[in-house]
């Protein structure tokens, strides 16, 4: 459903990740021989020389085995037109998906297609690491997804690449592990915890064992993944700012503006508590732990809903007790929007063929297959509407409704991939100790200082 330094390291990442662009896992996926007569038109369209996509994505078994479905599916449609068509996957893990991307379209490296997030789509389209989709679309095609969705995928009105889904992420928690504890979270939006209610309860949930300062269950973990990004980590500054705000903007309206935005004592504050969460209360552990909610080491995890689909691979459809209430804030309750995109490259040699497979993939017909596999918030409005978990009052409908009622948008700026690696670097140091005012004071001017070089992009 992920991730998944940037102005003065451009130079050096064309060399350095050049060199790496064979380092990520690469797959094919091998069709089945085509049972057709010589005689049949089928046959002749079989007969076509095969064609590999390469598929650059984040490290993601659930993924995969959606696209290679979609692919089955892909090779049966206008009369097995594409039967000739296959997909190579080369995963890299979530931090090295970004840099890797505009590395490879740098050094004229041989992809046709990559996964990219919402928010990158901007950076990307600026510095034409993607083609432009938009004339491949008609305007009945647009509307088959959430209008926040085409917007993300869009630079300047343009369409750079379909959605593959949608996002908000809210407060999951262990149903064993809060009735034991004598918990009831708020089974309403508008009831939603502040973050000093929810400490009470991570509090309550981190269990040590005697003798022991090690949890053998911690209270939380914000995010998904083991990293630390804007995603989810930024909202904790976003929510301490009354609504448009500096500190609720996040950036400047001339998407290039930290300084007064990122660094607010609002902001600070926030991030403060984030420490704090780690090393005053230890509520949450300073080194992550892979799968933690999933493993049943936290009580709670803030994440989307594609949490529900790993849990299900795990432990089987509907075995592990995960409820959800809404996610805490301090002043203004937000949740990040936005999610993964599909993207073409300018290096492709095969654009037929991968624009092709990027509009059935990204079409109800593939959004079904990778919402069974994901089991996150879909991007497509009709399978939306048509999904019972996220009609009202259904086990999922409060990410619907919080998407809906408190979602934002991640900062909009075509500088965001220089930003979000910034702002993850001070997060870490904030994590590790450091002095949060000065850490959010100099990552800000740093932001800043990186993407001066869009000024004028709107």
């Amino acid at each position: 459903m992920w991730a998944r330094m940037w102005a003065g390291l451009t130079v050096l990442l064309v060399v350095v990740v050049v060199a790496s662009l064979f380092a990520g896992v690469l797959t094919s996926v091998q069709a089945s021989p085509s049972q057709l007569s010589a005689a049949s038109p089928l046959s002749r369209v079989a007969q076509k020389p095969k064609v590999v996509l390469k598929l650059l994505a984040i490290t993601d078994d659930a993924q995969i085995n959606a696209w290679k479905e979609i692919l089955d599916e892909f090779r049966k449609i206008d009369g097995g037109k594409w039967s000739y068509v296959d997909i190579a996957f080369e995963t890299v893990p979530f931090q090295d998906l970004f840099p890797k991307i505009e590395s490879a379209v740098a050094a004229g490296s041989d992809m046709d297609m990559v996964q990219s997030d919402g928010p990158d789509m901007k950076h990307y389209a600026f510095y034409r690491s993607l083609i432009p989709l938009d004339k491949f679309f008609t305007d009945a095609e647009k509307k088959q997804w959430l209008p926040q969705s085409l917007e993300e995928g869009s630079y300047r009105g343009v369409l750079y690449g379909p959605p593959m889904m949608q996002s908000c992420s809210l407060l999951m928690y262990n149903k064993q592990m809060t009735d034991a504890a004598g918990i009831k979270p708020p089974q309403t939006l508008g009831k939603s915890w502040t973050m000093a209610e929810a400490l009470k309860a991570w509090q309550k949930t981190t269990t040590r064992p005697s003798g022991s300062s090690v949890p053998s269950v911690w209270g939380l973990r914000w995010g998904q993944g083991t990293w630390v990004g804007d995603y989810e980590h930024g909202i904790f500054r976003r929510s301490n700012g009354a609504k448009d705000s500096p500190t609720y903007n996040g950036v400047g309206p001339d998407g290039i503006t930290f300084v007064g935005y990122m660094d607010t004592p609002e902001s600070i504050e926030a991030m403060q508590f984030y420490q704090d969460l780690h090393r005053k209360y230890k509520v949450t552990p300073i080194e992550a732990i892979p799968q933690i909610f999933e493993t049943k080491k936290s009580a709670f995890m803030v994440t989307p809903d594609n949490r529900i689909g790993e849990l299900n691979r795990l432990y089987g459809e509907g075995k592990f007790p995960w409820g959800v209430t809404g996610i805490p804030y301090f002043k203004t309750q937000l949740c990040h929007t936005g999610s993964w995109h599909y993207g073409i490259s300018p290096n492709t040699k095969h654009f037929d063929e991968a624009v092709a497979y990027v509009k059935f993939a990204s079409s109800d017909a593939g959004a079904r297959i990778w919402y069974k596999h994901l089991r996150q918030l879909p991007a497509n409005v009709a399978l939306l509407n048509t999904l019972p978990e996220y009609k009202p009052g259904a086990s999922q409908a409060i990410w619907v409704e919080a998407m809906n009622k408190i979602g934002v948008p991640r900062i909009q700026t075509p500088g965001y991939t220089e930003y979000q690696q910034v702002f993850a670097e001070v997060s870490l140091n904030i994590i590790a100790g450091a002095n949060v005012a000065e850490q959010m004071k100099a990552g800000a001017a740093r932001a800043q200082q990186l993407v001066a070089k869009y000024k004028g992009w709107k």
